[in-house]
């Protein structure tokens, strides 16, 4: 199987695989990989992470989409939840901001737009 179809076949059953921005891979929820997805993950982790960073905002809106709820208020879509970010870095991310941001990159706010273009 292709990193290409990893991916994919992940992403069909729910899985996201997030670069953490330090070189290493996360994926949520845990438990819904297998023993054998886990070691092609560890595998083949550089080849997946340099498929997912060739297309940023789309990793991302993947993220933020599985955080949008189907009804009531919407929160503040994150591409990295979970990790705490220095200051002068992308509140989504973590990414280093340019002058022209000012909380998030430009990757997270194309993302976030996508995403909450989608919204009925």
């Amino acid at each position: 199987m292709t990193p290409a179809e990893l991916v994919g076949s992940l992403h069909r059953r729910g899985i996201l695989l997030v670069p953490a921005g330090d070189g290493r891979l996360r994926y949520r929820p845990r438990e819904a990989l297998t023993e054998a997805e886990r070691a092609v993950l560890v595998r083949r982790r550089d080849e997946i992470l340099a498929l997912l960073e060739a297309d940023p905002i789309g990793w991302r809106a993947a993220v933020m989409a599985a955080q949008r709820p189907r009804t009531g208020a919407i929160p503040l879509l994150i591409a990295r939840p979970g990790i705490r970010f220095p200051p002068g870095s992308c509140c989504s991310c973590g990414d280093s901001l340019t002058a022209d941001d000012r909380y998030r990159c430009q990757a997270c706010t194309a993302a976030a737009i996508a995403v909450l273009g989608d919204v009925p």
